[in-house]
C-alpha cells in the first residue's frame, strides 16, 4: 500500500512539474478538436454581413491572390493578377495600380507581397530583390526604397519608417526571418524551429501587429505561433496549436520540410526535390489534416484545415476557451478566412458563390436585398461572420 501511495505521489509530482514547465515556457495551448463537428452555427455565430466591392469599368478583377483589411485605415487592399486595388471599409473603390505596372521609375513589375504602411500612410509593395514601393491609396508614389537581401524575398512588414521584417523564399534558408534597416542596409537573421512542411498554406506567411506586439505565423505545417522581439531581433514561440493524435510527425514523412543554406546549385536542386516530395505527399494524402491557414487576434484563433479534397474550419474563442469545428459544409459552408477584425471573421467569394455561403438565417432583410441585387460578373464580395464574444 505504501509503495502504491508513493507511486501515485510521484505521478502527481511529475504532472505538477510538467504543468509548471508549460507555464514557464510561456506557451498558450490551443486545443484543436478535429473530430466533433459543431451541430448548430448559432452556438458560435451571431450574424453575417456582406460588403460588395464596387464594380465599374476600370475596376474589374477575379478572386484575389492576396487580401487584407486594415482597421485603422478602414480599408481593404487586395492583389489580383499582379494588380493592387484599394476599397473603403464599405466597399467603395479608392484606387488601382493598373497604370503603375511597367519599367518606369514609379512603376513596379513583379509584386511578391503587399502591406499597409501606417508610417507613410500608404501601401507597401515588395519586389523579389528588395525594392519596396510605397503608394498612396490612390497610387501616387510616396517612396521607393531598396535594400540588398541575400536571397529572393517572399514577404515583409514595416516595423517603423525605416525598419522592416522579411522572409526569404524557403528554398535557400532553413527557417529564417530577417530584420532590415533601410538607412544602414544592415540585416539581422533570426531562426525559428517548428516547420514540418512549408508551401502548404493558402497565402503568404503572416506578419501581424496586435497592439504593441509583432507576430510571425508561418503558413504551412507548423503548430506554433511566434512572437518577434524587434529590438533584440529575435523570434520565439508563444502559442501551440495542439492537434492531439492528429498532429503530423516529421519522422513519418518523406522528403524534407525546409530549405538549407548550401553553396552549390546541385545541393539546392536536391533540396528542392525533397521539399516538393513532402509537399506533394501531404497535398495528396487523405490521412493527414493540414493546417492551411492560421489567423489570430486577441480574442480568437482561426485555422483553415485540409484533409484530402475536403476543407474545414476551426474557430477558437480564447476568452471562453471554446472551439468549434466546421467540416463537410456542416453546420454551414464557409470559404477560407483571410482576416479577423474584432469578432468578425473575414472571407471573400465570387457573387455566384454567395447564396451558398451567406446563410440567410443570420442576415438582416436589408443585407439579403443587397445580396439579391448582385450580378454574376460583379467584383468579389467580402463576407463578415460575426462570432459570439
Amino acid at each position: 500500500m505504501k509503495r502504491f501511495v508513493t507511486v501515485v505521489l510521484m505521478a502527481i509530482l511529475l504532472a505538477a512539474c510538467e504543468g509548471r514547465k508549460e507555464m514557464a515556457d510561456g506557451l498558450e495551448r490551443i486545443p484543436v478538436n478535429v473530430e466533433d463537428v459543431a451541430e448548430d452555427a448559432g452556438a458560435f455565430l451571431e450574424k453575417i454581413e456582406i460588403v460588395p466591392l464596387e464594380t465599374n469599368d476600370s475596376i474589374l478583377f477575379d478572386t484575389p491572390s492576396q487580401i487584407f483589411y486594415d482597421k485603422e485605415a478602414d480599408m481593404y487592399v487586395l492583389m489580383s493578377d499582379m494588380n493592387v486595388f484599394t476599397f473603403t471599409g464599405d466597399g467603395k473603390s479608392i484606387g488601382s495600380s493598373v497604370k503603375k505596372r511597367g519599367p518606369g521609375p514609379d512603376e513596379y513589375t513583379l509584386p511578391m507581397d503587399i502591406k499597409f504602411n501606417h508610417f507613410l500612410d500608404g501601401i507597401d509593395l515588395l519586389t523579389p530583390y528588395g525594392t519596396i514601393y510605397t503608394y498612396s491609396p490612390t497610387f501616387e508614389l510616396l517612396a521607393r526604397r531598396t535594400f540588398k537581401p541575400e536571397f529572393v524575398l517572399e514577404c515583409m512588414m514595416p516595423l517603423d519608417s525605416f525598419r522592416y521584417v522579411f522572409k526569404y523564399v524557403s528554398l535557400w534558408v532553413d527557417q529564417e526571418i530577417g530584420f532590415a534597416d533601410l538607412r544602414t542596409g544592415d540585416i539581422s537573421i533570426a531562426n525559428y524551429d517548428g516547420m514540418i512542411s512549408s508551401g502548404n498554406g493558402l497565402y503568404h506567411p503572416h506578419f501581424h501587429k496586435i497592439g504593441d506586439d509583432f507576430y510571425f505565423i508561418p503558413q504551412g505545417v507548423d503548430y506554433y505561433i511566434y512572437q518577434m522581439d524587434t529590438l533584440r531581433k529575435e523570434v520565439f514561440p508563444v502559442m501551440y496549436l495542439d492537434f492531439g493524435e492528429a498532429e503530423i510527425k516529421e519522422e513519418d514523412l518523406p522528403g524534407r520540410g525546409t530549405g538549407k543554406r548550401v553553396d552549390n546549385d546541385k545541393d539546392r536542386l536536391d533540396i528542392a526535390h525533397k521539399q516538393l516530395e513532402r509537399k506533394k505527399f501531404l497535398r495528396e494524402s487523405t490521412e493527414y489534416i493540414l493546417p492551411m491557414q492560421k489567423i489570430i487576434n486577441g480574442k480568437y484563433v482561426y485555422i483553415c484545415l485540409k484533409k484530402g479534397q475536403g476543407i474545414g474550419h476551426y474557430i477558437y474563442n480564447r476568452t471562453k476557451r471554446e472551439g468549434y469545428l466546421l467540416q463537410d459544409e456542416k453546420p454551414l459552408r464557409m470559404n477560407p478566412g483571410f482576416g479577423l477584425d474584432g469578432n468578425a471573421l473575414l472571407t471573400v467569394c465570387q457573387p455566384v458563390e454567395l447564396p451558398l455561403l451567406a446563410d440567410r438565417r443570420f442576415m438582416s432583410p436589408e443585407q439579403i436585398a443587397v445580396m439579391e441585387n448582385l450580378k454574376e460578373d460583379d467584383n468579389p464580395v467580402i463576407l463578415k461572420y460575426y462570432l459570439k464574444e
